[in-house]
């Protein structure tokens, strides 16, 4: 695919993480987790650079080795109530202010190392063909998910939803959630917005199997199997 110079592809990645420390750096069969997230973006094709927002130095001499160029940010914008589409803005702002054409603004977490190079170029083309200015990547979920969430209130444990989604499996609607592993949008949009969940919006199915968000030890066994297990489509 010849490159398409308006595309920003864009990988937030701080240092610290609390559930499991350095986990941008896990190895996964001997490589790095983000360099996973480089791969896909670099074999994609839809631009010539793949740019990572860090504000640690191991992750940035990491991403460099595995061709990505660093965009430094700053230690305030890594805290835990900070959005990772604002690091995706600051670059943005960054290189237009050099005269560099922008018109898509991908967000690709590095915590989804098993999303391929094809959701990435199939997302940008399932924007374009919607004629809708954000798009961000979904896994189906079983309903009944909703029909058994239950939240815990000062008078005692209640279903989340009350009776809505109270029915037999049958009757209820396909339901999806979001997996984070792509967040696209046009970017004059995300600059209004501030999110990637504005309208029109638009999805790229993702299957379970290339879903798995890494957050916990667990999570980085389930990717292991699944690469072990080999392509499962």
């Amino acid at each position: 695919m010849i490159p398409t110079s308006n595309v920003l592809l864009a990988i937030p990645a701080r240092g610290g993480s609390k559930r499991l420390p350095r986990k941008n750096l896990a190895l996964i069969n001997g490589k790095p987790m983000i360099a996973y997230t480089i791969e896909a973006a670099l074999e994609s094709g839809l631009s010539d650079s793949v740019y990572v927002c860090t504000e640690d130095d191991e992750i940035a001499r990491v991403s460099r080795e595995w061709g990505a160029k660093v965009f430094q940010i700053p230690q305030s914008m890594t805290e835990d109530d900070v959005s990772s589409t604002v690091p995706c803005l600051v670059l943005y702002d960054s290189l237009t202010e050099k005269s560099k054409q922008i018109d898509y603004i991908f967000n690709l977490q590095p915590t989804s190392p098993l999303r391929s190079s094809q959701d990435i170029t199939e997302s940008l083309a399932t924007l374009k063909a919607e004629d809708a200015h954000y798009l961000v990547s979904v896994t189906p979920i079983d309903p009944h998910y909703f029909h058994w969430a239950m939240v815990e209130k000062s008078d005692g444990w209640q279903m989340y939803f009350g009776t809505e989604f109270l029915k037999e499996r049958i009757y209820l609607p396909d339901a999806f959630r979001p997996n984070g592993a792509i967040k696209l949008a046009v970017a004059g949009r995300l600059k209004k917005t501030g999110n990637y969940f504005g309208a029109p919006l638009a999805v790229h199915e993702m299957p379970e199997h290339r879903s798995i968000h890494v957050a916990t030890e667990f999570d980085l066994i389930c990717t292991q199997a699944v690469l072990t297990a080999g392509n499962l489509g």
